[in-house]
């Protein structure tokens, strides 16, 4: 009960989604195209049918909050720091959550006249998650599911909290440009030279980790 107390919010959240699924489902043409991928410049490169998108939409949130919040029954290190993951995995539950539901919901309503709006909602929605999530980053325990893991990071305690300090700062500034590109009109060279700029920095801790591992070793 005290464990679902701290995803309450989270709950809460699913409670309104599954709503807005329900009414969508019922206002979507039966025979509408969805789009279920954008590319790097947030434009549509694949389409599925109604009933397959709501089946995604419901499968991918619902999933991503059991392996939340089932977490200490399957992560080995959960119960090492279980104060730490307490503070930190609900907010970021939620966060995830609240960004897939809305990118989730833009998609099921692309049929019904989303494709007006003036700015690029998936560009928007991306880089505030990643801004947010930049912010909490840096506050994950060292774990094999949530955070930036590679085989460098996951085996040592400073080389994760040094490439999470790093990684946090740059997810925040790509998020940051994200969002902006999706605001704003750029030609498009600007466009395919901010893409390559914010997929550079976000996958900067990469090899940022494997350094730190070989000077420590040295």
């Amino acid at each position: 009960m005290n464990r679902l107390k701290l995803f309450s919010a989270s709950l809460i959240l699913l409670a309104f989604y599954l709503i807005a699924l329900s009414y969508l489902a019922v206002a979507v043409p039966a025979d509408a195209a969805v789009p279920i991928h954008w590319n790097a410049q947030g434009v549509i490169d694949n389409y599925t049918s109604k009933s397959n998108a709501l089946i995604f939409a419901f499968a991918m949130n619902i999933g991503l909050f059991l392996l939340m919040y089932l977490m200490p029954y399957f992560s080995p290190k959960y119960k090492q720091q279980a104060g730490r993951f307490d503070q930190v995995l609900p907010g970021i539950t939620f966060m995830l959550l609240l960004f897939l539901s809305l990118l989730n919901i833009y998609g099921l309503s692309y049929p019904l006249g989303a494709d007006r709006l003036p700015l690029n909602p998936v560009l928007v929605l991306i880089g505030l998650m990643l801004l947010l999530l930049g912010n909490m980053l840096p506050k994950v325990p060292r774990n094999f599911f949530v955070g930036i893991r590679t085989p460098w990071t996951i085996s040592d305690e400073d080389n994760w909290y040094k490439t999470h300090r790093l990684g946090g700062l740059l997810f925040v500034i790509g998020g940051i440009l994200l969002a902006m590109k999706g605001i704003l009109s750029l030609s498009p060279t600007l466009q395919t030279l901010s893409t390559w700029i914010v997929m550079s920095m976000l996958l900067l801790p990469l090899p940022y980790s494997f350094l730190l591992y070989l000077k420590r070793k040295k």
